[in-house]
């Protein structure tokens, strides 16, 4: 019996890895499809709405081809001629192509610096995203103001209010206070995402993971303004406790 319960998982283990493999094989097929495309809108003739058309794209076909499904539910329709702070919770590498593939207005990331040393990559993630520095505290300003030239443009920009992906035992971990800050500062509202199921797909472990459906969960908007107490601390724990509670309900 104990033989048979290693044989079983040793492989599904192997399947898991074959899977992934095919996952970024996958990835990396499109990613070079559209270099060109890229390129040409990053540095020739500069237009970052269209690159966030085409990463949606790569993302849309990346998941598709890999066997990922998204299954969107939008408690309120976003207004396309608004800007918005998106404000998912961090459980997976897939969490941002999923981010990608699931809007149909334009998004770009804050996300951490180290992405842009992958050779090509690197390049094009450098010039795309928001980087940010978070054991700088004066690089980490640097980001958020340039997040704020990116809303200025009619960009919505994604921030992981974690800071981070949490340990495996913590199912949300405390919000940082920066893109609530932001929210405030520019009277910009946030839109709360719930992804329930992106880390039981797509765990960090490598010998795990499986395609399927993934469940989305874009909240109502909010903003400072519509909450009864009129801070910044509050619209955090608002933001919150509103994913909290949908990922609680998930597990019951």
């Amino acid at each position: 019996m104990k033989w048979t319960n290693f044989s079983i998982k040793t492989f599904n283990s192997l399947l898991s890895s074959l899977w992934r493999l095919w996952f970024f094989m996958v990835f990396l097929i499109v990613f070079i499809i559209f270099i060109p495309a890229l390129y040409f809108f990053t540095r020739i003739y500069r237009n970052q709405k269209i690159v966030c058309k085409i990463t949606r794209k790569w993302s849309q076909l990346t998941l598709f081809f890999s066997g990922i499904f998204l299954k969107i539910n939008y408690e309120k329709k976003l207004n396309v001629n608004e800007t918005y702070i998106i404000c998912p919770n961090h459980i997976s590498t897939i969490d941002i192509p999923v981010i990608l593939a699931a809007f149909k207005i334009p998004v770009i990331f804050m996300a951490k610096q180290e992405y842009s040393k992958i050779p090509i990559f690197g390049w094009f993630y450098k010039y795309n995203t928001v980087q940010v520095n978070r054991e700088n505290r004066k690089d980490a300003y640097k980001a958020f103001v340039n997040a704020s030239e990116k809303l200025d443009l009619g960009l919505n920009v994604c921030i992981f209010p974690e800071g981070g992906v949490p340990p495996p035992d913590v199912k949300l971990r405390r919000f940082k206070n920066g893109p609530f800050k932001l929210s405030a500062e520019k009277n910009i509202k946030i839109v709360p995402v719930t992804m329930p199921n992106n880390k039981k797909h797509f765990p960090w472990s490598y010998f795990q993971g499986r395609p399927g459906v993934l469940n989305i969960e874009v909240h109502e908007p909010i903003g400072v303004q519509e909450l009864e107490k009129f801070d910044v601390k509050n619209l955090n724990t608002t933001t919150y406790n509103i994913i909290f509670d949908k990922l609680t309900e998930y597990e019951s």
